[in-house]
């Protein structure tokens, strides 16, 4: 079954063009609207796979911001046609993640490329949420005790487990609330040591017996499909093992930051499928912000979180296009504007997501400069967090010692040089001089 499509634009010869392109790419066009007012109903009615949104419409509304009221309610991908070029369109529209951003006239190769990819990665999108939502509850269900409530909070079910360590039957755990069955409190098991790390703190109840018992619990949202919570999910484990074992602890922390390092680095992977360049580049700006953090003697977590974000600085970078990724020649303004939102991008990737480094920061910060002249904020000295200004010295050095797509490598020495140069201006003057030190008197080599 073809695909169905939604266009959206008022331009009656651009309406023409796209239905024969459309046709002969073997698409269907379920229907033609010219607002963005009609967009929305005909996004409720018809539940197209893909809309092509003209910016400049008719109504009330522009394309844009028809786009963010289908964003609201909808996962379905978004391909800007239009004539605007003007970097504040570009910006409003970039910032709803559109599955493409073409300019007017359309190619119809470049038309196919655009949705061809856009229904693929919304595919993949949407098999990888479905399968992530499996992993989490099959995960967290095996041999714990498990609670289902609904939007009332009352218990809806409970497995065998549950029954267990409550001490009470499954027909007199239904109906009711959670925290009417368990009263989970919170104690500690101090090592006495000045440092507060090694101290064990858990939840705890006292069950039926009188016997306290350390549980570790968490508690997920049931959402449907639509979107919307219909109930919660409280996972409850026997946690007196971990109480009695500061090496069990010390187990979990390892398993975590695992998990950490291969979410980071399937970022990075993933946007190594589009550019390898970039790849690359990531990987050789964190060795060398990473080489550098350490001679300034900075704490090993620390360290360990600027290597982290130098892993995928440039991650924002995949929603840009990679014929301007691996453009040739000089970038054009309007182009060096799209590449210059990726800061942006990579932060708005990486703010919801609790890692145990401030990343998202970084990667917002590792294009501004001390005196104010970088982006995408214009922040000067101390309001850059000294991780992004860390990677900032190592990027200009990579980039500069790199081949990169438009010119040959310019050498370790011209891009000491021109870090020498800006340092205190541009540069923290520090981060420069462990930088210089290293490749000058410690030998350091890129890899």
């Amino acid at each position: 079954m073809s695909k169905k499509i939604l266009l959206v634009e008022d331009d009656k010869t651009t309406i023409l063009l796209l239905h024969k392109f459309i046709e002969d790419l073997g698409y269907h066009i379920v229907k033609t609207v010219a607002t963005g007012e009609e967009a929305i109903r005909e996004v409720i009615k018809t539940s197209p796979d893909l809309v092509l949104m003209d910016i400049v419409l008719g109504g009330e509304i522009d394309g844009i911001d028809t786009t963010r009221q289908i964003n609201e309610g909808y996962r379905i991908p978004v391909i800007y046609i239009t004539s605007s070029t003007d970097s504040d369109t570009l910006k409003r529209a970039l910032a709803t993640n559109p599955a493409a951003y073409i300019v007017k006239p359309a190619d119809k190769k470049e038309l196919k490329s655009a949705i061809d990819l856009a229904l693929l990665r919304h595919e993949m999108e949407e098999k990888l949420k479905d399968s992530e939502l499996r992993f989490f509850t099959i995960l967290n269900s095996i041999g714990d005790a498990v609670f289902v409530m609904d939007t009332a909070d009352q218990i809806t079910y409970v497995n065998p487990i549950a029954e267990r360590i409550t001490e009470t039957t499954i027909n007199k755990l239904i109906g009711r609330r959670f925290t009417d069955v368990m009263n989970i409190q919170y104690d500690g098991v101090y090592s006495g040591l000045d440092d507060a790390t090694e101290d064990i703190f858990f939840n705890y109840f006292i069950s039926k017996s009188g016997k306290k018992v350390p549980v570790d619990f968490s508690m997920s949202p049931i959402i449907d499909f639509n979107g919307l919570r219909s109930g919660s999910v409280i996972i409850l484990r026997d946690d007196t093992e971990r109480v009695s074992s500061e090496l069990k602890l010390k187990d979990s922390y390892i398993q975590i930051k695992k998990a950490v390092d291969g979410i980071i680095r399937a970022m990075a992977q993933t946007l190594e499928t589009r550019d390898p360049y970039t790849a690359g580049h990531q990987r050789r700006v964190a060795d060398i912000a990473q080489a550098i953090a350490r001679e300034m003697h900075l704490q090993e977590k620390e360290i360990e979180g600027i290597f982290m974000a130098g892993i995928i600085h440039d991650v924002g970078k995949i929603c840009i296009p990679s014929e301007i990724l691996s453009k040739p020649g000089r970038l054009s303004p309007i182009e060096f504007d799209l590449i210059k939102t990726h800061p942006q991008i990579g932060y708005d990737i990486l703010k919801t997501i609790e890692f145990p480094w401030p990343l998202a920061e970084m990667v917002y910060q590792h294009h501004e400069w001390l005196n104010g002249s970088g982006y995408p904020r214009g922040l000067i000295r101390d309001e850059i967090l000294l991780g992004a200004r860390i990677i900032c010295v190592a990027d200009v050095v990579e980039a500069m010692a790199s081949d990169r797509p438009y010119r040959a490598a310019l050498g370790v020495e011209n891009a000491l040089a021109e870090i020498i140069d800006k340092k205190g201006i541009l540069f923290d003057r520090d981060v420069v001089e462990i930088c210089i030190k290293l490749f000058r008197e410690l030998n350091y080599r890129m890899i």
